[in-house]
């Protein structure tokens, strides 16, 4: 049964509730822990109060919980109803970590009071020697005893004054130090939650049911180490998830659940543009005009050009899955960290460049496993052959994914401009020309053979008219309409060439505009 609001109730319940002290036995069972929040499932034996048919039973909720999200169940052969339920704040009990914490922080006020004080009493000496400076005195010996006194007293003043200077702030930064410890193990609220059921269908006085509910101040971070070995052509996966809670109470021996959510793929190697060839588009206009509305429609044409030409979009629904982590000990206000999984996956690892956009070579791993996984969005901190390259975000979903592992300086691919021309517009052809020769190197200057894989964009026409022919030596090993693919084998210290041609023809009178390239 879900909770009601609360509302004033019939007065014997009142009556009984005020008059007979309830005690329960509340005990957590399972949590499931999402990144920001988590189910808790309790169960609960609980003495209760009954008289006309009418019992009360009080259960109590810490001050994270929702008591809107409060669900309780009773036993599937149990007679009893649930008649009413109702909530409101308490104030919260402190469990023994809480107060001494709380006991602790008072012994350091009261340091810091009484070092406080002690400044102030250094700071009247110090003032009271430095205005004897002034003093007069009747002979020269007696100002070489004053001036000496001065001396000594100063110093000594002003080393105590530091010491407790050193010593005040160490006293406060122990205090923060404690306050941010009470906060994390007692949360930011000072009451509680009670609930007060009323409950017909029995007279015993000992009632035992289960309840669930939200509970805000905790949560869990799932983090990755996520090493490229190629030359075992393997990816070592290793999956650890931190966990925190602030409930005020330790769960001792709970079963303990992870939920993960629904993971967003991304793509680390810069996109390469879609190459568009087509008409300009003129607009009759004043030039002031024409130079503030040229680049938004250009940018609407482009947008309408990737629409014609985009696959059509996934939708994801909300979703997660559950990890079961066994029985676990989890203490109020402290973080721990748990191992999910150590895993092995098969990869099949290349190069990847795409040198109309920069000349570096991609390390790619191409990841199959034999089951599908579904990881979280998480930080990983990513590792090859040992060395690491820093943290970034990942996830993944499903059996098959790619891996990138940054750079190698000793790869490079460079694309060369050989040719650039146009053809004359002639009457008699009524036809206009423009042809480009392109020369791609690889160059692998490591000591081991490497396999490459070369994307270069393919232009793509949007007008009939336009006519493109292609000539490349070699020939591609896969081509679709947005780019040309070449893999190769590229031994140690060697280098290797591709020659790519691209012809357009088009109507004379046609005002083109030739894209990015």
């Amino acid at each position: 049964m879900r909770l009601h609001n609360y509302s004033i109730h019939h007065k014997l319940i009142i009556v009984l509730f005020l008059l007979f002290p309830i005690s329960s036995m509340a005990t957590v069972k399972e949590v499931t822990l999402f990144p920001n929040s988590a189910k808790i499932s309790e169960i609960a034996k609980i003495n209760s109060q009954c008289a006309k048919g009418k019992c009360i039973s009080v259960i109590t909720l810490p001050p994270q919980a929702d008591p809107e999200s409060l669900v309780v169940s009773l036993p599937p052969q149990s007679h009893v109803k649930i008649e009413d339920v109702q909530a409101k704040p308490i104030q919260v009990q402190d469990e023994s970590r809480i107060a001494e914490l709380r006991k602790q922080i008072a012994g350091l006020e009261g340091d810091k009071r009484e070092t406080q004080s002690k400044l102030q009493a250094l700071d009247a000496q110090l003032q009271f020697w430095q205005a004897q400076t002034k003093a007069k005195t009747k002979t020269v010996a007696d100002s070489y005893k004053l001036a000496d006194a001065i001396g000594k007293n100063v110093r000594k003043s002003s080393q105590e004054k530091f010491a407790a200077d050193t010593q005040l702030e160490k006293i406060e930064k122990n205090i923060k130090k404690l306050q941010e410890e009470l906060t994390q193990a007692a949360g930011h609220k000072e009451t509680a939650w009670e609930i007060i059921l009323t409950l017909s269908g029995s007279n015993q006085n000992e009632i035992s049911f289960s309840y669930t509910y939200s509970l805000a101040g905790c949560g869990w971070l799932p983090l990755y180490r996520i090493e490229a070995l190629p030359a075992d052509k393997s990816v070592s996966f290793s999956w650890e998830a931190e966990i925190w809670q602030s409930s005020g109470e330790d769960w001792k021996q709970v079963q303990l659940n992870l939920a993960t959510l629904q993971p967003i793929i991304n793509v680390e190697p810069p996109e390469m543009p879609a190459w568009i060839i087509k008409p300009r588009v003129l607009y009759k206009a004043s030039r002031k005009k024409d130079a503030a509305a040229a680049p938004l429609m250009q940018k609407e044409d482009s947008s309408e050009d990737q629409a014609l030409g985009a696959a059509p979009a996934e939708t994801r629904n909300t979703t997660y899955s559950v990890w079961s982590l066994g029985q676990k000990n989890i203490t109020a206000g402290s973080r721990q960290r748990l191992k999910i999984k150590d895993e092995s996956w098969p990869a099949e690892f290349l190069f990847l460049a795409r040198p109309a956009i920069n000349p570096q070579a991609f390390v790619r791993a191409q990841v199959k496993l034999e089951q599908p996984a579904e990881i979280p969005y998480g930080q990983a901190t990513f590792v090859i052959d040992g060395a690491v390259l820093g943290k970034r975000e990942f996830s993944f979903a499903g059996s098959e994914g790619t891996l990138f592992f940054g750079t190698s300086p000793l790869i490079s691919v460079t694309s060369s401009t050989i040719a650039d021309q146009s053809g004359a517009k002639t009457i008699f052809q009524d036809k206009q020309t423009r042809s480009w020769q392109w020369l791609i190197e690889a160059k692998n200057s490591s000591n081991a053979d490497i396999k490459l894989r070369i994307e270069e964009p393919v232009p793509q026409a949007r007008d009939k008219r336009i006519h493109l022919n292609f000539k490349q030596n070699p020939e591609p090993a896969e081509k679709d309409h947005a780019k040309f693919v070449w893999l190769l084998d590229v031994p140690a210290q060697q280098k290797k060439s591709i020659q790519n041609n691209i012809e357009l023809e088009a109507p004379n009178d046609m005002n083109i505009d030739f894209g990015w390239r």
